[in-house]
């Protein structure tokens, strides 16, 4: 896969995690659950459903990302959120 479609990969796991991302810590937090997620979390939540589909808008990249296997997918989306933790 070429740099450019990583890139757009990323940017759609992104734009996902900007737009769910505080309801899912809100949520959270009214449950009692602490207010951050792991790196792995979050990777999970953003592949969940079609979110990237509906929040990303990037038909091609999606449907290159949904090609891959979902180890291939976590791999990649490594690179798309660096840090261990996520939350406020």
């Amino acid at each position: 896969m070429n740099q450019e479609m990583v890139t757009r990969i990323h940017r759609m796991a992104n734009i996902t995690w900007d737009v769910i991302g505080g309801d899912i810590l809100t949520v959270m937090e009214e449950q009692g659950e602490g207010n951050t997620l792991t790196k792995e979390e979050v990777i999970e939540c953003v592949s969940d459903a079609s979110y990237m589909m509906y929040h990303g808008q990037d038909k091609e990249a999606y449907e290159k990302w949904n090609s891959l296997k979902w180890d291939d997918k976590k791999k990649l989306l490594e690179g798309a959120f660096p840090f261990e933790r996520y939350g406020w």
